[in-house]
């Protein structure tokens, strides 16, 4: 399957056009989680601004199959 990893904040979405392929959700959510660490670790100090925006997991239809906040995340590896 095909997954999209679009940001969002509710007001601006900063889509995803090349998705990943994963044989299911649960491994396209592992690959989000390490992707936000990632991403958290270039640069830490900014997990602040993160507040508000989260990780929605699209399938090629563009169905929602999975939300993960970025702040929860944020509290939760820099707290």
């Amino acid at each position: 399957m095909l997954y999209y990893f679009n940001l969002t904040d509710g007001d601006e979405v900063i889509r995803d056009e090349v998705g990943i392929r994963a044989p299911g959700v649960h491994v396209a959510v592992t690959s989000a989680m390490e992707a936000i660490a990632e991403l958290k670790q270039q640069d830490p100090s900014h997990s602040d601004q993160w507040q508000d925006w989260r990780l929605e997991i699209a399938d090629r239809s563009g169905l929602i199959v999975k939300t993960i906040p970025l702040e929860a995340q944020a509290r939760i590896r820099y707290a």
